[in-house]
């Protein structure tokens, strides 16, 4: 006897001793009794649409392949619907993709309601089934698939007696059989603090987790950083950098979706200290052309993280490593910032191997992005910036002149520079030594000119110099 015949017995039965409007005043509710039926239907719900052993399957495709449709029983039917998403042997390619796929979906587009009922479940799965990357080009059966689906859905719920749960979740969520199936679930996916939250609320539909409806899912979501506005941004950024950790796959997509679009705000001069040491671990230094990570994002992004670091930089140099240099200097380079597109840090002996918790940061944060600096005094350190086409050599002591070289001026690949090789006025890109002495600015500035390199002085009140330890 089924379930929904022994529940209607024992709704007669009760029936039958009281009128249905006076039931509760006169019998208590048989609440253990419901209970446990609701159990036990639940555990047929899922017995029903338990998924056949591959040998079931293949037995069924053959005895098709064999016989054709006639003969074919509805178990046979269920285990063809299964097996539209499954590789068979001597098949290079799952079942939707071959000709006995295309033959079964033209044969489910035909069914009644009564016939597709019973094969409508396995159909579903094999939708969410396949893999992303065999969905690129939206073969044609995938989307005939989803349409039978679609048009049906509200039928087959209309038709059952006894709504299943995963029946209930598929018209609360309908949008998952459309072009935009992931839309809908972007938003609390991205802001719910339970991670979890979208994968419960479709779990009745039993979506496999290399499902193409979750890598949809994310990328639905890292499109949608385009659109958001600034204050949405900035509070979504800690989620997207725990989507990043935990999928790989997607690390520069996110990575360049978010650069992209804090570059187009006002306030992109504003180092954000995660991303940029983020993007340094996956692509590289953006100062080298070698980097070709760097491509992922348009010229103007790229400039802006290279501006972060030359700002890091300077404020390092001036600083944090440099206890003899002049702070002044930081004021004067950082108005070039805007035509900066490399900086280059040498650390002496004092700062390279100090063991203050900030310098250790700077340097571990840094890694691959400075050199030492040798034959000079302990505490002397060195910074090099190409501004335009001229390359800047300044140091940290005082009694240092500034050199200026049209060529870079020593062999960039070694880790360590002797202090003569960014002295060397014999080398042929030599062009100036500018000493500071008295108002140095006013015929740094004007040298500089010469050269054609002018500052921006309107940006000037952007890059005040920043003593709080951000490194």
């Amino acid at each position: 006897m089924s379930i929904a015949n022994l529940k209607r017995r024992l709704e007669e039965k009760i029936s039958v001793f009281s009128e249905p409007t006076h039931l509760q005043t006169k019998f208590v509710r048989p609440q253990r009794l419901m209970k446990t039926l609701s159990i036990i239907e639940h555990k047929l719900d899922d017995l029903e649409n338990v998924q056949p052993l591959e040998e079931k399957i293949i037995k069924s495709v053959l005895k098709l392949e064999q016989h054709g449709f006639d003969g074919m029983t509805k178990r046979d039917w269920k285990n063809l619907a299964w097996s539209l998403s499954k590789k068979l042997p001597n098949y290079e390619e799952k079942l939707l993709f071959t000709p006995v796929g295309v033959r079964l979906i033209d044969y489910f587009n035909q069914l009644g309601i009564d016939q597709l009922q019973f094969v409508y479940f396995p159909l579903l799965y094999s939708y969410f089934a396949f893999e992303q990357h065999e969905l690129e080009n939206l073969p044609s059966k995938w989307i005939q698939l989803r349409k039978i689906l679609d048009e049906n859905k509200s039928s087959i719920f209309k038709a059952s007696t006894r709504p299943k749960k995963w029946m209930t979740t598929l018209i609360d969520n309908s949008e998952v059989l459309t072009t935009e199936p992931t839309k809908k679930f972007v938003l609390e996916f991205l802001q719910d603090n339970d991670e979890n939250r979208v994968a419960n609320q479709l779990e009745s539909l039993r979506i496999a987790s290399v499902s193409w409806f979750w890598d949809d899912l994310i990328r639905s979501a890292i499109k949608s950083i385009k659109t958001m506005k600034e204050d949405e941004y900035f509070q979504i950024i800690p989620r997207f950098l725990v989507l990043l950790e935990k999928n790989k796959i997607y690390a520069t997509d996110i990575l360049a979706a978010l650069l992209e679009r804090y570059a187009s705000f006002s306030q992109r001069e504003k180092v954000h200290e995660v991303l940029k040491h983020l993007a340094l671990d996956q692509w590289g230094n953006p100062q080298y052309e070698s980097s070709a990570g760097w491509n992922n994002v348009n010229a103007d992004t790229k400039k802006m993280v290279v501006q972060w670091f030359v700002r890091a930089d300077l404020e390092a140099f001036f600083t944090l490593f440099s206890r003899t240099a002049d702070v002044n200097r930081f004021n004067y380079w950082i108005k070039f910032i805007d035509k900066i597109s490399f900086s280059q840090i040498y650390l002496g002996p004092e700062a390279l191997y100090s063991q203050r918790h900030e310098h250790k940061s700077f340097r571990n944060l840094n890694k691959g992005r400075l050199k030492e600096l040798i034959g000079s005094t302990p505490s002397n350190n060195a910074f090099l910036l190409k501004i335009d086409n001229v390359f800047v050599i300044d140091f940290s002591d005082t009694g240092n002149a500034c050199f200026l070289f049209n060529e870079f001026p020593y062999i960039e690949s070694s880790p360590k520079t002797h202090v003569k090789a960014l002295k060397n006025y014999h080398h042929k890109g030599y062009i100036d030594k500018l000493g500071h002495i008295g108002n140095w600015g006013e015929r740094f500035d004007q040298r500089l000119a010469e050269l054609g390199i002018f500052a921006n002085l309107r940006q000037m009140n952007k890059y005040q110099p920043n003593h709080k330890n951000r490194y």
